[in-house]
């Protein structure tokens, strides 16, 4: 990758989760604190997640004792501002998100002794299922399967792992208006709660814990606090307007006969707790299958393996063969081909509508790619996201594009409650739907309401041209004639402070329907991070004060997913209340992974497929390390322990020695600009070594630079400019308007610190616009 990444030293010294939530609008609040205590000048990366349906509504940043201001700019801008005040010698922050829920700050040029703090505010939009609103907040990122740099993460991004990465965090909310009544509960972490005058609050019971798994809140509220919702604010030219509904639709179930796929993950990230909930749900499952109903069961790793010979009628012979399947299931398949067990689910389909349910933690990818073939199978997809921190952005993803549902299913919790509420949602009756606003909207989100599911929150959102006067009405009509209705007053926004925000969640709900270009305008408008824009700060710094070296990378590491690949366990005998520190960490304490020169840490990928599969399989090493710890997860005398944790040692210096050696340069030759940025890449080691030249205008013509624009370069070197000087301007403008590569960041500083100091005023504006015609008609 020709990075280096040397995750030395605790960068990130404190996260604190805050937060308010108000019904089913809520706003957290995370607050990071990094400082350098290294002699050298740095730069601290973090991707970190948020929960899928977060907006970022601002970030504020206090570096020592100054508060510095930023703002969002699109994505390009953004990144050649920040690479040129990094290489240039500010401090700078850049803000990206890098995938569905995932974002990556990169704290640029930290000072030795220096303290960056940054607070990350942001809006979240719950849903009511039945009496049960669940507050599920990420804090790691498990190992993922697949190839990152594949769905546009560049290599700084790619998240890793450590064993020992001693992140904590701390936390408290505020449970307010129709919710300060409600009976909470957390699954994950032990919690306490204070009932206020006004609020309800809950912190984590002992102390900061390990950033290792999800902190889950179930709140259950009463028929008040459930109810209807409806809220409007100012925006721009007019209003939008949020209603917020939970349809009833009991006793009014589809009895009539279903086809159904169960699909169970069989990877080795499920191993442990993960494949234990599987096997629960299965067996849910298959109790709950009628007579009428046809069903097929899948596994799946490397490759997927059908149970059976299409779909088979729900009788006794067929069930009883199912559930001795089951009881036989272990996560001992390889990889996770999740998109290669749908598309054979998608097979089965015979006739009528297919329904697909999918249990999983969601480590994958690919998640984009996934959720569009899911779209075009015609299939409804029911997930079910288990273990301790769920890819939550696949798992819904793919509920949300086939018209499911997604639940989340921590491992002390009821597995069976979770498929019976599935269930209830895959027999419920299609309902048409029809909403009434006040004012005619000029747009509505959705534009058609294609799923209702009785007990669950439907929001649908409304631009207004006019302030809306009156009731907001949903209309249901089910399949057998009957209608139903519900109505709802639009209240203004309570806090004129944050009268923003409703009109910047309904903002970033339209982003994905949006051309890149008009996401990139409507984004901008309204400050919000996607895939489109970052967020960027800049704190340019008087010359005796900036850094004189470009700085070195250090990435945060996560720590271990809690029970991932069966390393601990995190369901409890005890009631879900109690302490859960998982002691299989506290065996592998000696295992801390030390830095390699020049080397980055290896990216969290999941193990790949078993032998003999189409993908390629473990090392022998890696292969024999993670048997080490599966048996280091498991009690031990001290004896056994201090034999397996040799064997450790030794396998780490086995890995070392596995490490193959660097590629060289490809022999590419450079035509169109794509084919430019690819030999740039392809050259990366050369372009990031400050000992070699850049490449001579001879070299960069053999490549294959257009003879027009060689020709220009070459008449700047005949009236006295220096070909190494006319060569750092290209390479500069070729950064700000070619096509996006993944050329890394050191490669990158590189060029635009020789342009900072070679090249003048004059000789940039003489290329640039020789690169730029170039590229815009390349």
């Amino acid at each position: 990758m020709n990075e280096r990444v040397k995750p030395q030293g605790c960068v990130l010294r404190a996260t604190a989760i805050s937060g308010r939530l108000q019904g089913l609008l809520g706003e957290i609040t995370i607050a990071q604190t990094y400082r350098n205590a290294e002699p050298v000048n740095i730069e601290a990366v973090f991707t970190f997640p948020v929960p899928v349906e977060a907006v970022l509504l601002g970030v504020d940043i206090r570096i020592d004792d100054r508060v510095l201001q930023g703002r969002v700019l699109p994505k390009r801008q953004a990144e050649n501002a920040y690479e040129d005040a990094v290489s240039g010698g500010d401090g700078a922050i850049l803000l990206q998100e890098a995938g569905r829920g995932l974002y990556t700050v990169s704290v640029g040029n930290l000072l030795p002794g220096q303290t960056a703090q940054l607070r990350y505010r942001y809006a979240l939009l719950s849903v009511w299922n039945g009496d049960t609103l669940r507050l599920q907040l990420p804090t790691t990122i498990a190992p993922r399967y697949g190839d990152p740099g594949q769905v546009g993460l560049q290599p700084h991004q790619i998240p890793t792992v450590d064993l020992d990465a001693e992140n904590r965090f701390s936390l408290e909310l505020e449970l307010g208006g129709p919710l300060r009544q409600a009976t909470v509960e957390s699954p994950s972490h032990r919690i306490s709660v204070e009932v206020g005058a006004e609020v309800l609050r809950v912190r984590l019971a002992g102390g900061p814990a390990l950033m290792d798994r999800d902190f889950i809140l179930n709140i259950q509220g009463s028929a008040e606090a459930r109810a209807a919702l409806g809220l409007c604010a100012p925006d721009r030219d007019g209003w939008v307007a949020l209603a917020s509904f939970q349809p009833e639709l009991a006793g009014h179930a589809d009895a009539g006969g279903r086809d159904c796929v169960l699909i169970a993950d069989c990877s080795g990230s499920m191993a442990g707790d993960s494949i234990a909930q599987t096997r629960d749900a299965l067996l849910a499952i298959l109790d709950r299958l009628q007579p009428t109903d046809r069903f097929n069961l899948i596994a799946f790793g490397s490759q997927p393996r059908a149970f059976f010979t299409g779909l088979h009628p729900a009788d006794d012979r067929s069930l009883a063969q199912a559930r001795a399947l089951v009881a036989g299931l272990d996560a001992n398949m390889g990889g996770t081909e999740i998109g290669a067990a749908l598309q054979l689910a998608y097979r089965q389909r015979q006739g009528q509508a297919l329904d697909i349910l999918l249990m999983t933690d969601g480590e994958a990818w690919n998640v984009e790619q996934l959720a569009a073939e899911a779209h075009q199978s015609g299939c409804r997809i029911f997930a079910v996201g288990v273990g301790a921190a769920v890819a939550e952005g696949l798992v819904r993803g793919l509920a949300e594009a086939t018209g499911g549902a997604c639940e989340f299913v921590h491992p002390n919790e009821d597995m069976a409650a979770r498929i019976v509420r599935h269930f209830e949602r895959i027999r419920a009756p299609r309902a048409e739907a029809a909403m009434t606003w006040p004012v005619e909207p000029t747009r509505r989100l959705p534009e058609q309401v294609e799923r209702v599911f009785s007990g669950d929150t439907l929001h649908l959102l409304a631009w207004l041209p006019a302030r809306p006067e009156g009731p907001a009405t949903l209309n249901l009509t089910l399949g057998d004639g009957r209608r139903l209705s519900q109505n709802v007053t639009l209240e203004p926004w309570p806090v004129a402070e944050t009268a923003d925000t409703l009109p910047r969640l309904a903002a970033a709900r339209c982003i994905a329907q949006l051309s890149a270009e008009d996401a990139t305008v409507l984004a901008v408008q309204y400050q919000l991070v996607t895939p489109h824009t970052h967020f960027l700060m800049v704190d340019t710094r008087a010359e005796d004060q900036k850094a004189t070296e470009l700085p070195e990378l250090r990435t945060v590491p996560h720590r271990l997913a809690a029970g991932w690949g069966g390393v601990g366990r995190v369901a409890a005998a005890a009631p879900c209340m109690a302490a859960m520190e998982p002691p299989a960490f506290e065996r592998t304490t000696l295992l801390r992974r030390q830095p390699l020169p020049s080397s980055p840490p290896a990216p969290l990928a999941a193990p790949p497929p078993m032998p003999g599969a189409a993908q390629p399989s473990l090392s022998g090493g890696v292969r024999a390390m993670f048997d080490a710890l599966r048996e280091m997860a498991a009690p031990a005398p001290k004896a056994a322990q201090k034999s397996l944790l040799g064997r450790a040692r030794t396998m780490l210096d086995a890995l070392r020695k596995e490490a193959p050696p660097p590629t060289p340069p490809l022999a590419t030759t450079a035509g169109t600009p794509a084919d430019f940025a690819r030999w740039l890449e392809a050259n990366a080691a050369r372009l990031a070594d400050p000992i070699q030249p850049l490449p001579t205008l001879d070299e960069l013509a053999r490549a294959g630079l257009p003879d027009d624009l060689l020709t220009g370069l070459r008449d700047l070197v005949a009236q006295g400019e220096t070909e190494d000087a006319v060569v750092a301007a290209l390479l500069h403008a070729f950064l700000q308007h070619g096509p996006e590569g993944r050329l890394p960041r050191n490669a990158s500083r590189k060029i635009r610190a020789r342009f900072q100091k070679q090249v003048s005023a004059t000789l940039a504006a003489a290329v640039e616009p020789l690169v730029k015609t170039w590229c815009a008609t390349g």
